[in-house]
């Protein structure tokens, strides 16, 4: 198959801390794309995008800072958590902004090994943990929140987003391996944590009584960052065709 042809796909992860799931994430996601019955003649590449320690995990920041490193260099992006690891899915170009998990999502545990207590995830209002634009559509929204700093939220405000630019949301319900951890969002009683409650307020401060006026002043064209560090990973013995690998660390201006 030419894959010169087909639309290159950018996948961009927000990190930090979490060595353990991003140990297997590489090897299970070069082994994915090299095997996958349609996947593997994606043309795709990988970005890893750490902000340096001092300030709170801003996962909407990291985003558009991943978006704006691909760009020129793809033609759809995959903003993708570094705990879900894809058992059939699809990663194409889709017409319509997608999220394409669903199996593997519907519950999550709140504190694994300290507390039995799950979250029910609503699927079918999420717009999270890996979904698919193609550039325009990432464009048109002006990308995500800045300031949404700790847990939650970010994605909330990028779904309205997408919406108030005149953007159906599709849906592909693909099978994942969902990675354990604690929950950032609630305590082990299901309370909010202080990161969740301030950044849900902010987000029905925006979005509660209809769209956001402001949207296009807050996001992908307010972004600022400098590259502290950037390494090319080596890739995993799995990896059967060239699947470029980057940690990029950044630091944010402004």
């Amino acid at each position: 198959m030419n894959t010169k042809r087909l639309p290159r796909l950018g996948v961009v992860i927000p990190y930090r801390d979490r060595a353990e799931h991003l140990r297997r994430f590489v090897p299970h996601l070069a082994a994915y794309f090299s095997r996958d019955k349609n996947d593997r003649h994606i043309p795709v590449r990988f970005v890893f995008v750490e902000q340096v320690p001092g300030l709170p995990f801003n996962r909407g920041l990291l985003r558009n800072i991943g978006y704006q490193l691909l760009k020129e260099s793809i033609d759809y992006v995959c903003f993708h958590d570094v705990d879900y690891l894809p058992i059939w899915a699809d990663y194409s170009m889709p017409s319509l902004p997608s999220m394409i998990v669903w199996y593997g999502a519907e519950t999550r545990p709140l504190n694994p090994g300290v507390s039995k207590n799950i979250v029910e995830n609503p699927l079918d209002e999420m717009f999270a943990t890996v979904v698919l634009l193609k550039n325009r559509q990432f464009e048109a929204a002006n990308g995500y929140a800045t300031d949404y700093w700790g847990w939650g939220w970010e994605d909330h405000d990028l779904r309205d987003r997408l919406t108030a630019a005149g953007f159906k949301l599709g849906r592909r319900k693909g099978t994942f391996d969902a990675l354990d951890h604690k929950n950032e969002g609630q305590n082990d009683d299901y309370s909010p944590t202080p990161d969740a409650a301030r950044n849900e307020a902010l987000y029905r401060q925006r979005w509660g009584a209809g769209p956001d006026p402001s949207y296009p002043e807050n996001g992908l064209s307010t972004t600022r960052f400098r590259i502290v560090k950037r390494v090319t990973m080596p890739p995993p013995p799995v990896c059967e065709r060239e699947i470029p690998f980057e940690m990029v660390t950044v630091d944010f201006i402004g």
